[in-house]
């Protein structure tokens, strides 16, 4: 019952709140008005609808997607505050929040897109590139070496590097094969004009970090190390593969060991994890060639990634700076 007047008196402030917001119609209307004033004619609207919700508690907050009339590739989306007559941006800069600079932006990336098949198509299968979220994924017809890592680095950055204000991060370049959903291999490409200074992560240039699924070689890891050290009794979660950075088929893989709840009032089916083990091999063959296990008595399960990333020898470490 307690829950139930909850419930109402939540429904009712939520309806006070859309009560108190510009009408749809008349949002709308504004919204045209605006278009109509400051960038005259130049956009359709594909998109305008409500936009409230738990996150903004703002009813007048609308949902906007414009293309461009003389090139509808470029498709812009923002939120509108119908009341204010202002437009809000997520996961841009303040200096992007404007329709001109949003447009600009798409324009730009189009661009940089454009540069970066010219420079890399007779080298690759395929390539896609998602400007907004700085990864490029290449298929190529076999895995690369550390050479072949090298010149497709060389090659990107003197793309990225004419970019500065659309390419606004290091590029995360993922290397898989025809038949795989995602690369093994993920090189970090650092444009010359990046400042990493802000960054949790600090890569080293050109660093090669390994995907755990995806690839055929994550999953051939991913089966072994179940039937080596899985039980019936123990199961095995694969947790990280770090690489040699100077020797791409020497590994050192991470996985976690659970065992069934303690307590009995558990469901029996639940496991929890209770400590992790760590190898070193060399890919393909796969031969195991050291073995530690640490407990997590020892080094509790919240601080075990950092203390693994601090024990990693010279040549695997990626990282320049972490937290």
């Amino acid at each position: 019952m307690y829950r139930f007047f909850v419930f109402v008196i939540l429904f009712v402030i939520l309806l006070l709140f859309v009560s108190c917001g510009v009408s749809n119609v008349n949002a709308r209307k504004g919204f045209v008005a605006f278009l109509n004033t400051h960038h005259n004619n130049k956009y359709e609207i594909i998109t305008f609808k409500s936009h409230f919700n738990t996150a903004n508690m703002n009813p007048n907050i609308y949902w906007v997607e414009l293309a461009l009339k003389e090139n509808p590739e470029i498709v812009i989306n923002f939120e509108w505050d119908a009341k204010n007559k202002e437009l809000y941006v997520p996961n841009y800069s303040n200096k992007q929040n404007s329709i001109t600079a949003l447009t600009d932006y798409q324009l730009q990336a189009i661009v940089l897109r454009r540069k970066l098949h010219e420079v890399l198509d007779k080298d690759v299968l395929y390539m896609d590139v998602s400007v907004f979220n700085h990864t490029i994924s290449i298929t190529t017809a076999s895995d690369p070496t550390l050479e072949d890592l090298k010149y497709f680095s060389t090659k990107i950055c003197s793309v990225l590097d004419n970019y500065p204000d659309t390419w606004t991060s290091e590029a995360h370049v993922d290397f898989k094969l025809i038949t795989e959903v995602k690369g093994f291999y993920e090189l970090i490409v650092k444009p010359n004009t990046y400042d990493d200074t802000n960054d949790s992560y600090k890569y080293y240039p050109d660093a090669v970090v390994i995907n755990n699924y995806g690839s055929e070689k994550a999953q051939r890891i991913d089966n072994l190390i179940q039937e080596e050290f899985a039980t019936a009794s123990s199961s095995i979660y694969l947790k990280a593969i770090w690489v040699d950075q100077k020797n791409l088929k020497s590994l050192i893989i991470s996985f976690e060991k659970h065992v069934p709840l303690k307590n009995k009032n558990e469901k029996s089916h639940l496991t929890e994890g209770v400590g992790r083990y760590q190898i070193h091999m060399h890919y393909p063959n796969l031969v195991m060639e050291s073995l530690t296990y640490t407990d997590y008595n020892t080094i509790d399960r919240e601080h075990m990634n950092s203390y693994f990333l601090d024990q990693l020898p010279e040549d695997f470490t990626f990282l320049i700076e972490h937290s």
